[in-house]
């Protein structure tokens, strides 16, 4: 009986053995087999050594990665990569974009630094006293070199009138993404306006893309450079470190926003390519939400290694904005003279009455005016000229249709 009793134990133990050795078996059938490479456009570009761009798609292990590379979903657009980096919505990155008009690149290049970095900035006709004020402490500064971007040919004219040609370029209809009549045709200054704001981001994406190397620093015409030295100051930063890909400046006192007033982005940076990229769709799926607003969005939305790597924030003492100089005199309580100030707590006249109360404002209006009227007479008198052609022409051609008898 006792004999019997042992032959049950051994039994019962051989079956649990066989169990887990069936168990073990199945699972190595099951999660040893490789997961099927997709001939899609990855996103080792992200990784700076090639070993590990491999590892990072060949490792099984890493479930996002295994995600990527088994998807091999179907794509009308031919020049994008469809990545994934932690956005809340899957993102398109264009891999190239049209190649860049003869005549801004020629801007682009006669004032661009030795380093490539190049001072930018965007603006309208209805923001023409404001820029001119921009242009003065540019001067100050003595900067002589920097690109202004008109979003209409008013604006376009009126700084070739004023003797500003080698550094004026109208920005290209096929650089606005969408709404290119409400860019061309409007009076309202985009300093004003959330979705006149976002023609910033386009202009950045398409300075990034340039096969020209160009570091774009975008200062918007509400920036008074103070300090004459301010670019050289941003343009180490910049080169301190290889991975630094976005420099600018904060709105607040927690350095978590980040105010795109003031922004230098690196040339072909894969990472600021990305933000852009998420920044213009934030913007087109909400077009209220202003230019700011979605940037810091899209960069909340990148991975915290990632974010902290690629940006720099300017001290809010030397770079205040609007509240921290005009309000609380951040700079003047500690004894420092700031580089630039950014007057973007006011809007409309009200910002410029805070500039003349505070005595930034340094534009004279008679000559922007006087700049305004000749404008405008050229323009009528076109206008005329084309009326008189387009009659013309009719005449001819019913001239020349054969008179019935």
């Amino acid at each position: 009986m006792q004999q019997a009793s042992s032959w049950n134990k051994y039994i019962k133990y051989g079956l649990i053995i066989g169990l887990l050795l069936a168990v073990f078996f199945v699972y190595q059938i099951e999660f040893s087999n490789p997961i099927p490479k997709s001939n899609k456009t990855s996103a080792d570009y992200l990784m700076n050594d090639q070993a590990q761009q491999q590892h990072h798609f060949q490792d099984t292990s890493n479930t996002n990665s295994s995600l990527a590379t088994a998807c091999d979903c179907p794509t009308p657009f031919s020049n994008v990569s469809f990545l994934h980096h932690g956005e809340k919505s899957p993102i398109f990155v264009p891999e190239d974009l049209s190649v860049m008009q003869p005549d801004v690149l020629d801007k682009l290049n006669l004032n661009k630094q030795s380093d490539g970095t190049v001072i930018i900035t965007v603006a309208g006709y209805g923001m023409r006293h404001e820029l001119y004020n921009w242009i003065h402490y540019m001067q100050t500064a003595k900067e002589k070199k920097y690109v202004v971007f008109c979003t209409d040919a008013k604006l376009y004219l009126h700084l070739i009138v004023a003797g500003h040609e080698e550094r004026v370029a109208l920005v290209p209809e096929d650089w606005y993404v969408n709404d290119v009549d409400l860019f061309t045709r409007t009076n309202v200054s985009m300093l004003d306006d959330a979705r006149l704001s976002h023609v910033k981001t386009w202009i950045l994406q398409r300075l990034v893309y340039s096969d020209t190397p160009i570091n774009a620093l975008m200062l918007d015409a509400n920036q008074i450079m103070i300090h004459k030295r301010t670019r050289e100051y941003i343009q180490t930063l910049l080169h301190i470190r290889e991975d630094t890909q976005i420099i600018a400046t904060q709105d607040g006192l927690d350095q978590h926003t980040i105010n795109t007033g003031l922004m230098l982005i690196r040339s072909h940076g894969h990472l600021a390519k990305r933000v852009l990229a998420s920044t213009i769709q934030i913007q087109e799926k909400q077009p209220t939400l202003h230019q700011q607003e979605a940037f810091n969005q899209a960069l909340d939305q990148m991975e915290l290694h990632v974010k902290t790597g690629m940006t720099v924030l300017l001290d809010i003492i030397h770079f205040p904005n609007g509240v921290n100089y005009f309000e609380q005199n951040l700079p003047g309580s500690k004894g420092i003279k700031p580089y630039v100030i950014h007057a973007n707590h006011k809007f409309g006249q009200e910002r410029i009455d805070v500039l003349k109360e505070h005595g930034f404002w340094k534009v004279s209006e008679d000559f922007v005016d006087g700049i305004s009227r000749q404008v405008e007479d050229i323009l009528q008198r076109t206008h005329q000229l084309e009326l008189q052609q387009a009659q013309d022409t009719e005449t001819e051609a019913e001239a020349e249709q054969p008179v019935n008898e």
